[in-house]
């Protein structure tokens, strides 16, 4: 409807459109950086206009927590919004085994091994969709051999188009522990130092 703003210089906030959204509650980790869990709502914009890129409040049961910001976002397309640290959900991670070695007789290798375990448990009083995330290392030359190894199996690899990074998704029940055994091996001449990078 028509509205007449008063000519005060005032800044004045105007009622524009109220519309319902049903997000997908995602919690995410990467216990490797951080052995927190945070929570995310993943919306799909509705049919109709556009929304228009601003600030927004965010609330989580009736509570403020933080400010964001939206993006032009087209009807149908998805954006997610973080809702800060999950204290219901307890994540723990470890190095079980670190190895380095030599293999061969007349052209020796290297090797360098290692294995994680990461746990995650659910206190909440319902089922929560659970995204577990880490990395391996991503070979940019043929003679150094990255293999993955390791009991679980993630369910996404090079995520967002990252060489290396991993994801393990699934739902996790109340009280129920989630525990994702997972590695790596890395093989390469022993003539041929090789780098770590981030």
């Amino acid at each position: 409807g028509r509205l007449t703003i008063p000519n005060t210089w005032e800044a004045k906030r105007v009622f524009v459109q109220d519309e319902q959204l049903d997000p997908v509650l995602v919690v995410q980790t990467v216990p490797k950086l951080d052995a927190k869990a945070y929570l995310y709502a993943k919306v799909t914009m509705p049919r109709g206009a556009p929304y228009m890129p601003g600030s927004v409040s965010l609330f989580r049961d009736a509570t403020f927590v933080g400010s964001g910001h939206l993006p032009l976002l087209s009807p149908g397309q998805e954006h997610e919004l973080g809702f800060g640290v999950d204290d219901l959900v307890i994540v723990r991670h470890a190095v079980v085994e670190e190895k380095r070695g030599e293999t061969g007789l007349i052209t020796s290798s290297r090797t360098d091994q290692r294995n994680f375990r990461i746990a995650v448990k659910n206190r909440h009083e319902r089922a929560v969709q659970l995204s577990v995330r880490d990395q391996i290392p991503a070979s940019l030359n043929q003679d150094i051999k990255v293999e993955l190894t390791g009991k679980t199996a993630p369910t996404r690899r090079d995520i967002d188009d990252r060489r290396g990074v991993l994801a393990w998704d699934s739902e996790i029940k109340p009280e129920e522990e989630r525990v994702v055994e997972f590695g790596y091996r890395i093989t390469w001449p022993s003539a041929k130092p090789i780098t770590y990078g981030r």
